[in-house]
Formats: structure tokens, sequence, C-alpha cells
């Protein structure tokens, strides 16, 4: 009984060390859980209901991986919500519409860590993303808002950390630049287009291809043809010093998102003066936003003094061009 207990014990010991040599090797060739792949921005993203919907244009690109590497990087994704307001409610519309989406997932990502709550307070400062192009970010306090707001779409969650970098959540898409100039921007968009007439016969287009930034109110065609311009072929047949007179009129020095005019009004009169180049003044006023008290909408704008020609909408707003930025007004500020 003696011969046996001694060989079963002997026999454990062999087992045990056996056991203890195999754990050490696991231990030592197991490779180490890479933080950034389990605490990284793309793991935020996946962590945070708030961006369920851009999780499927981030996966469907590289930059999932990207931003779940070394970086660091800080990331700028539009919500649920800014999804659904350009009619992708759901997952299934996501994946549907993804190769029009992901193309400009990287214009959404700044290379290195940028502390948005500390930049500078200072309206537009230029930030380069992976894609190679500008953004412009506005960093302001008055006594009614503390914003940060990127190409003119408000923050709305600033700086959240990642292993990696940084997340911010925007309250909408950001549009990749696709014009190098504002007469540019004006001449892609049909609607447009007896504006851009107008810039070329005044003989002004060459001054905005280049220079800047400039910040543009463009009337609508139908804003030239209720003062009784029917066509563009009647613009190629004015006086160019009566166009210079009616452009001048719609663009103003710097580039001004629509937010930034927000920022910029005077809290008491929400009304901004802004000075023309060709002499005038236009009074941008702000619209209240009737689902958020004390929060804006939008503005309107309308020219100050003699030749003032009733108060102009925005049917569009803060298109991005290399050297400004284009709103398009629904009619013409001067006659």
């Amino acid at each position: 009984m003696m011969k046996y207990s001694g060989f079963f014990m002997k026999r454990g010991y062999y087992l045990l060390a056996g056991i203890l040599v195999l754990a050490g090797c696991s231990k030592d060739d197991a490779k180490p859980v890479d933080i950034n792949i389990k605490s990284g921005i793309s793991a935020v993203v996946h962590n945070n209901f708030s961006l369920a919907l851009f999780e499927y244009a981030l996966t469907a690109t590289p930059y999932s991986d990207t931003l779940s590497a070394a970086g660091p990087y800080t990331l700028l994704g539009p919500s649920n919500d800014a999804f659904k307001a350009i009619g992708y409610p759901t997952g299934a519309a996501m994946i549907r519409a993804r190769d029009s989406i992901t193309p400009g997932v990287p214009y959404h990502i700044i290379r290195g860590q940028v502390k948005l709550d500390s930049l500078p307070l200072a309206f537009n400062q230029p930030v380069m993303t992976l894609n190679g192009q500008p953004l412009y970010v506005t960093h302001w306090v008055n006594t009614r808002d503390t914003a940060v707001i990127v190409n003119g779409i408000r923050v709305s969650t600033r700086d959240k950390t990642a292993s990696n970098g940084l997340v911010n959540i925007i309250d909408g898409l950001l549009s990749p630049i696709v014009y190098t100039n504002v007469q540019q921007a004006v001449s892609g968009d049909p609607s447009l287009s007896f504006f851009n007439a107008a810039l070329i016969q005044s003989g002004l287009a060459p001054e905005y291809q280049s220079g800047g930034p400039y910040t543009v109110f463009a009337p609508v065609n139908s804003a030239f043809t209720n003062i009784g311009i029917p066509s563009t072929d009647s613009i190629y047949k004015m006086d160019a010093t009566a166009l210079q007179k009616l452009v001048k009129a719609h663009i103003a020095p710097g580039r001004s998102f629509v937010y930034d005019y927000i920022l910029k009004a005077d809290v008491t009169s929400n009304t901004y003066t802004e000075q023309l180049p060709g002499g005038q003044r236009a009074t941008i006023r702000l619209l209240p936003d009737i689902t958020r008290p004390g929060r804006f909408s939008g503005i309107n704008i309308q020219l100050q003094g003699a030749g003032g020609n009733g108060v102009a909408t925005l049917p569009k707003k803060d298109v991005l061009a290399g050297n400004g930025v284009v709103h398009s007004i629904s009619r013409i500020l001067i006659q």
C-alpha cells in the first residue's frame, strides 16, 4: 500500500510541476491586450449610443482601425439626430447610404489631440483633418452662451477622453471642401446661376477666385426674376459698373458661418451689423428657435438705409469653399 501511495505522490508531483511549467509558458507567450482596441476612440464610439448611426459609417472605412491605433486623434462624431435630420434614421438607412457618406469620414478626424475647450477665444481657427483639408473651429463666450462651433456646426459634447485621443459629438455632418473658391461655389449651384452671371459680367469674378476669405450672400435666381431680370442673358447685357455695386452689396470680408453671427450678435437686440465692401451696412437679425427657448435657429439679413429692399431669408447656408463661405438668400438686397 505504501508502494502505490508513493507512486501516486511522485506522479502527482510531476503533474503539478508540468501544470506550473505550462502555466508559466502561457503567461509568457500571451500577447498583451492593446489598450487602444479596448478603450480607444473606436471603442468609445461603439459604446456611445448617441454615435450609433455614425458607427455604421465609421466601420465601413479603414478609419475604424485607424481610431483603434496609437494616435492620438480627435474625433468630431455626428450625433444620431444629425443623421436623422438628413434622412437617415436607422442603421439600415445608413448601410444603404454608406457609399455616399463614408468618403466624408476622414474630414471628421483631426490628427493629434486637440482639446477644443482649450483653444483660444477666436472665430474660425483652421485645424487640419485626415483628408488634408482644414476645418474651422470657433471657441467663443458671451453672456448667454459658451460654445464651440466647427464649420458652423455646434459641438454638443466636448473632449470625451479615449486612450488614444478625444471624442466630440457634433450636431451635424461636416462636408469636405469641394470648391476651390467662392465664385466656383456659386457657379456650382444651379439656383445661383443669375448671381454667377452677375459676378462674371461685373468683372469681379477673378477677385473672388483668389484672396479672401469672403462671406457671400448670394441671391437665388427667383430674386432676380422678381425684380424684372428674366434670364442670365439679360444680365450679360447689363452695365458692368451697376453690377459691381450689386455684387459688392452681397459679399462681406471674412469667413462667417451662420452660427458665428449668432455668437457675434448683440445679446440685447439680437442683431449684428455687417460692413460690406461697397460701403453699405447690413443688419443681420437672429431667428429664435421655437423648440429651444433662449437659442436661435438661424438669421435673416437686410441692407440698412436707402435702397434697402426688404428682409432676405436664407434657403441654404454654410457652403464652405477654399477661400470663404456661401449662403443663399431669398432676395436681392439693393435695386
